[in-house]
């Protein structure tokens, strides 16, 4: 493990960026991305010195600081009785979160220009007490809004309600959008992954221009070819001329995974050489039994690594991602530079990323009677029967689609936004 080099003329300028991080929330697909692209992208840089703490984590018994290439890394165990951070406004969650701090601050109480980086509205009370123990800035990136994993109206009815103060509209829904908005207005600078949310921020919540940022999210782009297609499909269990539709992310009602299945058994009858992989985690009870009868017929794999993920991007012949909700998708990037043909649901940052007809095809959104989105299975079954049909149009919609991420969803765009932010904001620390 390489110890930290900082020039004596190097340490007036350095910004000692401060990552809390809970283990149990590590993973490949987004926020876990997100976090592993940038920390790649700022361990390169000479001025920026990173710190971790990543807290409920088993990788050690006891608390453990080690030097990880150019990174610090402050192992904080979970408790015997198994909490972990959340933004719980009680005394076990504000003690937690204290010892948490008290066994960090030997480790910071020396650096100067602390920017702390918060991903979560979990890390709220942490970010409510941290800077009455160091001086420090804030930044938070803003990755999905909470009140959309409990209802699925439209933005300009929840944002009516929320007007009102009609809490009885959806209790869980009001007490999410609370906390991040708390973390939004204790933070020095949010970062919004998409235009759409930044402007939501605005006009539904009245946050200041000044205290908003957008940055796309961004990748390395992939060594795309480095799999032998035919030897990958049967080491898959692929058979000849079975072609593939691919599906990764959460497994749950709100990334529209139901809607996708029943379009699936649907299209069986006429495409009978399909098969829809489902990569990721969630209810997978659930998704079985909806799948009944067409177990045969798909694939669920659970969490897998990022090697494997790439395996699946290579052999699939469609991709598709019709969620009720989504803001910057790590998965839509990465099959873009994949060149994997897309179909996404004209929602949200899909809406604003993606061009229909252009880089992918879109599915109409819809409502039911108590207003809320949903899908409709025969409109995904013809965009799949579409796609699947017609090459010709998969190669138009690929080709424009890798050129648009190569134009805008890079680590090195998204890295450099990063960090001349984050540089700036240490420049301006307390002393």
């Amino acid at each position: 493990m390489e110890q930290i080099n900082i020039r004596e003329s190097d340490k007036f300028h350095m910004t000692n960026l401060l990552l809390f991080y809970c283990d149990r929330m590590q993973g490949f697909f987004g926020l876990g991305a997100h976090i592993n692209e940038l920390i790649t992208y700022f361990k390169d840089q000479r001025d920026i010195n990173i710190t971790v703490i990543l807290t409920e984590t088993d990788k050690y018994s006891e608390c453990t600081f080690v030097h990880e290439g150019r990174m610090n890394v402050l192992y904080i165990p979970s408790p015997e009785n198994g909490l972990f951070v959340s933004s719980e406004d009680n005394m076990i969650a504000h003690v937690l979160t204290t010892r948490i701090l008290q066994v960090a601050y030997p480790y910071l109480k020396n650096l100067a220009n602390i920017v702390c980086w918060f991903n979560s509205i979990a890390e709220l009370n942490l970010a409510r007490q941290i800077k009455n123990i160091i001086p420090c800035k804030i930044l938070y990136v803003h990755h999905g809004w909470a009140w959309k994993d409990r209802i699925k109206v439209e933005d300009n009815i929840f944002a009516m309600e929320w007007r009102k103060g009609n809490t009885a509209f959806c209790p869980s829904a009001f007490e999410g959008t609370n906390s991040q908005l708390e973390m939004v207005n204790i933070s020095d600078i949010t970062i919004t992954v998409t235009s759409q949310a930044n402007e939501y921020f605005r006009s539904a919540f009245d946050i200041q221009d000044d205290k908003l940022r957008t940055i796309y999210n961004g990748i390395s782009p992939p060594e795309c070819r480095k799999f032998d297609n035919q030897t990958l499909r049967r080491e898959l269990g692929i058979m000849n001329g079975e072609r593939i539709i691919l599906y990764s992310g959460r497994l749950t009602s709100s990334k529209g995974v139901y809607f996708l299945i029943d379009a699936f058994k649907s299209l069986l009858s006429k495409l009978p050489d399909c098969r829809l992989v489902l990569t990721g985690t969630g209810a997978l009870g659930d998704i079985l039994k909806a799948a009944a009868p067409t177990w045969g017929k798909i694939t669920l794999t659970d969490f897998v690594s990022r090697e494997w993920m790439q395996k699946w991007y290579s052999v699939a012949d469609v991709g598709i991602l019709p969620s009720l909700m989504e803001q910057c998708s790590y998965a839509a990037i990465e099959m873009m530079f994949w060149k994997v043909p897309l179909i996404v649901s004209a929602v949200d940052g899909l809406e604003e990323i993606f061009e229909h007809g252009s880089d992918c095809l879109k599915i109409p959104v819809h409502h039911d009677k108590n207003g809320e989105r949903i899908l409709m299975p025969l409109e995904i079954e013809q965009l799949l029967f579409e796609l699947l049909e017609n090459k010709q149009l998969c190669e138009f919609l690929t080709e424009n689609a890798y050129k648009k991420a190569l134009n805008h969803f890079t680590l090195c765009k998204m890295g450099t936004g990063y960090l001349e932010l984050v540089r700036t904001m240490g420049e301006s620390t307390p002393k």
